[in-house]
Formats: structure tokens, sequence, C-alpha cells
């Protein structure tokens, strides 16, 4: 599958970032070109998701198979994986699966391990029909009793565009609700470890990972660390920015 691609220039180590379940590339614009001034980054949109194409099938295995097919095509040996929460998983199946390949691994907010998230009232919101609605702001009235959190809102508004058939959704909702990331995807499948440098960057008010799961990340990743952004949730790269952009550069300055 050809993935959607934004680029931002810059020299240096090559940086993939792929985003999290509901979000796209268009996420990670200001991340991406605080990197372009010490590495080169390039933003993807995972299947089903942003620009890139759609499919009936959404699982690890898939979108593994679609990073190396999009580092082949772009003739890309080694480079850095950037990944939040789904992307982290990506990020970190395919490292353990094309090691050579990984020069260093970045995992945001997300362990190697199943979880059980409850992403009913996002889900619901996102089936809605959009097509009736004439503006974003009839469309967020729509969303509010179904998802209360502005916050939230507006990420998934992220996700809107408008044709000539009026406004729609960009994501590919019956494979999302029936993919295995509502589940967690089985770690176990991979036998080996990898070796190379890893980071996991958590949120010190999210639920998905914190310092005492050291042990958990590095079963896979022995050479990893866990860093806690303390007051940050589940998008830290959103709000906590600054910090973490120092904590990603920091890191990269390593390798």
């Amino acid at each position: 599958m050809k993935l959607y691609t934004r680029e931002f220039g810059g020299e240096g180590l090559p940086v993939v970032i792929l985003h999290g379940l509901f979000a796209s590339s268009k996420n990670w614009v200001g991340t991406a070109r605080y990197l372009s001034g010490f590495s080169r980054p390039f933003a993807l949109d995972l299947r089903n998701h942003g620009d890139s194409p759609h499919s009936d099938s959404h699982t690890l295995e898939d979108m593994i198979g679609d990073l190396d097919q999009w580092l082949r095509e772009r003739q890309i040996e080694r480079a850095v994986l950037l990944g939040h929460s789904m992307g982290g998983l990506v990020a970190m199946g395919f490292a353990l699966s094309h090691r050579q390949a990984v020069t260093g691994l970045i995992v945001v907010d997300i362990l190697p391990r199943s979880y059980r998230p409850d992403f009913n009232r996002e889900l619901a919101a996102l089936s809605l029909d959009l097509s009736p609605y004439k503006s974003r702001r009839e469309i967020d009235e729509a969303m509010e009793p179904i998802v209360a959190d502005l916050q939230v809102r507006q990420f998934l508004q992220m996700n809107v565009e408008r044709g000539a058939g009026g406004f729609r959704w960009k994501l590919n909702i019956p494979a999302l609700k029936s993919s295995e990331f509502l589940q967690g995807p089985d770690f176990s499948v991979f036998e080996k470890t990898y070796e190379g440098p890893a980071l996991l960057i958590a949120g010190g008010q999210s639920p998905f990972a914190q310092a005492r799961d050291q042990p958990l990340f590095n079963q896979y990743f022995p050479n990893g660390s866990i860093e806690v952004l303390e007051d940050c949730g589940h998008w830290l790269h959103y709000i906590c920015s600054q910090e973490f952009q120092s904590v990603v550069r920091e890191f990269i300055g390593t390798l």
C-alpha cells in the first residue's frame, strides 16, 4: 500500500513519524517542522487514516508491511522510528521484525502488550453521517452529546473534509471498528528482541504507560529506557510539545 507522506526537508538521520488511532500526519506537523532543524523527518498517514488508501484489513502485520514497502520505495536503509499509540505499536513491531532497518526507536505512550481501551464514544461520533450538515459548527453541535470533551472533539474533527457531496470522514470507520487495535495486538509472536537504542516517552497523567513498566519494555527492548513527562496525558506531543520535543532531540542526538 502506498502511504501518503508529508516531507519537511532537513538534513541528517531520517525520522519516520507514525501517528496514533483516529489521527494522521496532520497532527504531527509542528513536531516534524521542529525535527527538520536537525534531522530529516517524514510524517506518514497509516492505512485507513488521513489521505492514505483504505483497506478492509487493519492489523499490525499489515502496517508493518506498509512501512517496509515505504522504506524500500524511498531507498531508506535505516531510519529512526517515532510512533505514538497505534503508531508506537507499529514502530515496535517493525523494530522487532526488521532490526537492521532501525537506527533508533522512540515510542510515545504505549507498551508492547494488549489493551482494552473504551473507544465507544469516539466511534459513535465518527459514525455520524456528516452529509446533512452545512458547517463545521453544526458537526460539532451534533458530536457534543456523544463526546462532551471539546479537546477530543476537535481532535476527531481533524478527520473531517468537505467535498462536492458535502462533509465526510476521511477515516475508514468500518475497518477500524473491526481492527485488532481495539483489542490489542499480540507481541508474543515476535521471537527476538531489538537490541538498539530505544526510548519510551510516557505521559504521567496517562493510563497507557508508566515508569513501573520498565521490565515489560525491556523484555522486548533490553537497551530501552522510559522517560515520564509528569504533567502530560496521552497526547503529550501536543499538550506538552516543548518538553516532548526537547526529549526527542536529546535522544536523536545520541544516535
